[in-house]
């Protein structure tokens, strides 16, 4: 009767174990030979639920963690820097490339039969010094802005400047324009009156606006020599000046005067030098037309402004 007490009693402590701690129960048991593959798979699904409950109570404390509370460090005045630094660097701009000119390659010189002598020379100089060929020559003679009846320079140069093309021109007018004019509303007016000047300035800003609208990119109107014929002296000076303020009105051409070219103390001289000390006639007997002195002279000066302007660059000096 003892001995079943005692084996009851054992049994139940048992048990009491077993049940209080039946996890840790299993986990033990199923490490011996007696536990069977049941156990062996329960004992396992107790360790995979014990780590997920550490896990979860792992996270579940981060959580919960106040960092609101905790003391903050204050930044130095190296990380400062560091945070303004994006905020305080410039971004510096590319810089612009310098703007090519298109260079001034093609050139027309236009005008009565003066122009055949002075265009003549100005596509020798050009070609001789700046290796520039493509020129043309556009005369007529006995022409002018005057007599548009006879010839129409104003749809001659549209034409002109159509077919060719050029960059630049050099215009001279005025030697056959001396004579009576008849105006745009076809009243004729004496030669030299204020009339005749307003007809004859009409007929020039015309002309001057047809070429500024045109595509060529720089104009040379050439003014008029002196003479020795009294009526160029006394009729050149109210011409040059009317295509010199014709020409200040549109910035594209420049006016180029000759007037004092051919002067010394202030009278025509027949014999002038050119600007290498050179000596020789500068005009023809008709005080109008110039000798092939003359025209270099005359294209001296024309081809010294275009490099001036840019048109021409300086020409290297030959050995």
């Amino acid at each position: 009767m003892k001995d079943r007490e005692i084996l009851l009693i054992v049994t139940s402590v048992i048990l009491t174990l077993i049940f209080s701690n039946l996890a840790l129960f299993l986990k033990s048991f199923s490490s011996t030979p007696f536990a069977s593959p049941e156990i062996k798979k329960a004992a396992r699904q107790i360790e995979i639920d014990d780590f997920r409950k550490s896990e979860q109570d792992f996270w579940r404390r981060i959580k919960d963690v106040d960092f609101d509370s905790r003391p903050q460090k204050t930044a130095t005045a190296k990380t400062e820097k560091k945070s303004i630094a994006p905020t305080q660097k410039t971004t510096k701009k590319p810089a612009k490339k310098p703007r090519l000119t298109r260079p001034y390659r093609k050139f027309l010189f236009l005008g009565d039969s003066v122009m055949l002598d002075l265009g003549t020379q100005l596509q020798y100089s050009l070609k001789e010094n700046y290796n520039i060929a493509n020129t043309k020559i556009d005369y007529k003679v006995s022409s002018g802005l005057n007599r548009i009846d006879y010839y129409d320079w104003y749809a001659r140069t549209r034409q002109v400047i159509g077919d060719y093309q050029p960059d630049v021109m050099v215009v001279i007018f005025g030697g056959n324009d001396t004579q009576d004019i008849a105006d745009f509303q076809g009243k004729y007016r004496a030669i030299g009156s204020k009339e005749w000047q307003k007809a004859y300035r009409e007929r020039v800003d015309k002309y001057a606006k047809l070429l500024a609208a045109s595509p060529v990119r720089k104009v040379y109107w050439i003014g008029q020599a002196r003479s020795n014929k009294s009526h160029y002296r006394k009729l050149f000076p109210a011409m040059n000046e009317i295509y010199r303020d014709v020409s200040k009105s549109h910035p594209k051409i420049t006016f180029i005067s000759t007037w004092d070219t051919f002067a010394e103390g202030g009278e025509f001289a027949p014999v002038v030098a050119d600007k290498y000390g050179k000596r020789g006639y500068v005009k023809v007997n008709d005080g109008l037309h110039f000798t092939l002195h003359g025209s270099r002279i005359v294209s001296d000066l024309i081809i010294d402004r275009m490099v001036a302007d840019k048109i021409l660059k300086t020409p290297k000096k030959k050995p």
